[in-house]
């Protein structure tokens, strides 16, 4: 039986098949892909003095097979929950995996 390690691209690949939505993603110059990711459309509570806020907290989690290059500024993400809004890979990082890579959408304005 294989190991944990051996099958973990597997067990990603189904996770994001089942439980991740269709996003459109758009390189700089490129013709778009789509794919799945999981997108968690969160929203923090910010506490300004007088009152609170929500500010948007989303992040978009995606396998880096999916996306095999480092994500710019200059891509777009389409996500289907925001239609008609386009956003931009703001803070980007990896998952603890070192397999996803998990992105800050910003809207472009």
């Amino acid at each position: 039986m294989p190991d944990l390690e051996a099958l973990t691209d597997k067990i990603d690949r189904i996770c994001a098949d089942r439980l991740g939505e269709t996003i459109t993603y758009i390189r700089a110059g490129r013709a778009p892909l789509r794919f799945k990711a999981h997108v968690d459309y969160g929203d923090a509570t910010r506490d300004i003095g007088a009152g609170q806020i929500v500010a948007q907290d989303m992040a978009v989690t995606i396998r880096k097979l999916s996306l095999p290059f480092e994500p710019s500024r200059n891509d777009r993400i389409m996500l289907p929950k925001r239609p008609g809004k386009a956003y931009f890979p703001g803070s980007t990082g990896t998952d603890d995996s070192g397999t996803h890579w998990v992105i800050v959408p910003n809207l472009v304005k």
